[in-house]
Parts: structure tokens; sequence; C-alpha cells
């Protein structure tokens, strides 16, 4: 499964200044803010240390201050600025909401399982914390949803995460629930919860991928295709939305359409997706092209030379190109790697 759970993060953390009215213009918190959501977050935090060193009891300053350094992985500051934040401002939302992402980073980062859950554990008491200075805050109770299900705790998550949709339906937040409802394994209930999502969000194309991927496991292929070409015709340099695409249209038998979906894949990501070149090898073998998928199966299995199933239809490539010593030596290398794989046994006795 994805990294899942945090999709609202950055969201959440940017709510929380909500309660606060916008920096002035000359304000190095504001450029600073403007930084951070351009994903500058090396050059966003002098200007936070900048604007803290102005006015050390800004809450704003130190609030961005911990967010930014949780962002570079500056993970113990970023707490110990948390907590001061929390100490010095006990009504400012944001400080408990950055507090408990702080100690959810703490978890992720740590290899220790007992310790891990004391920080989720953390979390939740800096959560209920929050909550008594403002219990309808949306955000707290999504971020509570993303901390139980960090700890398992599904069905608690599930809790926190229709209640903060109560209180505000947000996309974000939806497609968190989603998530979860597939770690229960619930699809379809996850299903429902990202097209309500994607009613709200349309512009946005990781939503619509993911709904997509989702359709697709769900052999919903033709309306895979429909939600991905909208995605595509909005962000022609998504490199995903073409891949997912190239799957969609594979799955219909459309085989220039896939073609093409994956050629845009490779060309704007060229070493993200090996199983792009796979799969247009194969179709290339559906439109009788040999040689062109000899070409791209030759490269994903330079790039996975532990998949046998890219092994095999590289054999299967050099087939229908007569070599019948490379058709051998790829299936008999996919035997290797799969024994009992019957398909690569064929192909071996086929060109012995």
């Amino acid at each position: 499964m994805r990294s899942i759970f945090l999709l609202v993060a950055v969201w959440m953390g940017a709510l929380g200044l909500a309660q606060t009215p916008p920096p002035k213009a000359s304000d190095p918190v504001q450029v600073g803010v403007q930084l951070y959501r351009l994903g500058l977050y090396d050059k966003a935090l002098p200007k936070f240390e900048e604007a803290l060193k102005r006015n050390p009891s800004s809450p704003e300053a130190l609030y961005w201050l911990a967010r930014t350094q949780l962002k570079l992985g500056l993970l113990n500051p970023a707490l110990e600025n948390a907590k001061t934040l929390v100490a010095r401002n006990a009504t400012y939302i944001g400080g408990y909401m950055v507090l408990a992402e702080a100690y959810v980073a703490l978890a992720r980062a740590t290899e220790d399982r007992a310790r891990a859950q004391g920080y989720l554990e953390m979390a939740l008491t800096a959560l209920k914390d929050g909550e008594k200075v403002n219990p309808k805050y949306p955000p707290l109770h999504a971020q509570r949803g993303v901390v139980y299900a960090f700890l398992g705790q599904y069905d608690k998550a599930v809790e926190s995460l229709k209640l903060s949709l109560v209180l505000e339906d947000a996309p974000e937040v939806r497609s968190t629930l989603a998530e979860v409802y597939l770690a229960q394994g619930k699809a379809d209930e996850a299903l429902q919860e990202y097209k309500k999502a994607l009613a709200k969000a349309p512009q946005d194309v990781s939503l619509r991928v993911r709904y997509a991927s989702l359709l697709l496991l769900k052999n919903q292929a033709e309306e895979a295709a429909k939600v991905l070409e909208e995605a595509v015709q909005m962000r022609p340099g998504n490199a995903e939305a073409w891949y997912t695409l190239g799957q969609a249209y594979f799955a219909l038998r459309r085989w220039k359409e896939a073609g093409v979906a994956f050629e845009q894949t490779i060309a704007l990501a060229p070493v993200r997706y090996p199983a792009a070149y796979a799969y247009a090898g194969r179709v290339y073998m559906e439109l009788g092209e040999a040689q062109k998928a000899r070409s791209r199966l030759t490269v994903a299995v330079q790039m996975e030379k532990q998949n046998p199933e890219y092994r095999f239809y590289l054999g299967l490539a050099n087939e229908r190109l007569g070599d019948k010593a490379g058709a051998r030596y790829q299936c008999q290398e996919a035997l290797k790697l799969k024994p009992g794989f019957k398909e690569a046994e064929d192909c071996v006795n086929r060109n012995l």
C-alpha cells in the first residue's frame, strides 16, 4: 500500500492559522509562507527564524518554523518548538496541531514499534488538549483520524474522519477516509468516498489517479479511462496519470491508445515506471511490432532484472523475431526466478 493517511497534513497545517489575521506584506512570515507553499523549505526556514528574532512572542513565526523544520527532517527541533508554542500560547489551536504532527513524524521515523506507539499516543494527547480550545475545529478531528489509522485503530479513525466531515466536508478528508476504508478491505466504501471527494475537487489530478486506480481494481476500466482522460487534459505533464491511463486502455484492449499513454509516461519519467516499458512492450506485441516490443522489454528487464514476468515477455518478443536462443535464455531466467512458471516452461520447450 502507498504511504497513506497523511494526505491532509499540509492542508491541516495551513488551516492552523485560520484564527489569526494574515501578516503584513513586509513581514518575513508572509514571505516564508509563500516559499513554504512553493516547496522551498530550505529558503523558508531563515525567514521564519528572522521573524522569530524580530518578535519572539509571535505564535505564527514559531508555528511555521516548526512546520518547516518537519519538512526538512529536523524532527527534534520541530518538536521542541511545537512544545514551546503550546506552552506560550495555550489558546492557539495551531500549536496543538503541529505538536501532534511532530509526534507522528517521530513515530514514522523510528523502527522501534513500542516507541512509535508511544509517540502516536502523545499525538492523541496533544489533540485532546487542542480539542479543549476548539472542539469544533475540523482539521483536529481529521488529524486524530490519521493518528488512529497509524495505530491500526481503523474504526476510531473512521469515526474521527466522519466527525471532521460533518463539521466541514473537505475533499482531502474524504480522500483520507477512502484510504482508511481500503486498509480495512472495504473497497466499495472507499470508491464512494473517492467519488464524493472528486465531485468537490474535480481539478485534483492526484485524487483522480487514486480514484481511477481503485476503479481499475474493481474492473471498471471504462470509467477509469474517462476519469484519467480528463486528468491528462488538465495536467499533460503528469506521468502517473498517463501511466494509469495506459493501464486502463490496456485492460480495455485499446492497444494503440495504450501505447501512446505508456510512451508518454516514459518520456515524462524515464526511470520512475519500469512497468511502463513492460506494458509498452506487451502492447507492441499485440500490435505485431515485435522489434519495438523487444526494445521496450529489454529496458524493463535491465531496470528490474529479478522480475520473471518481464523476462518471460522479452522471451516471447525474441521468439517472434526468430531468436530462439534469446527466447530460451529469457524464459529459463524467468523459470529460475519463478519456479513452476508454466508459460515460461512452454516457451523454453518451444525454443530448444
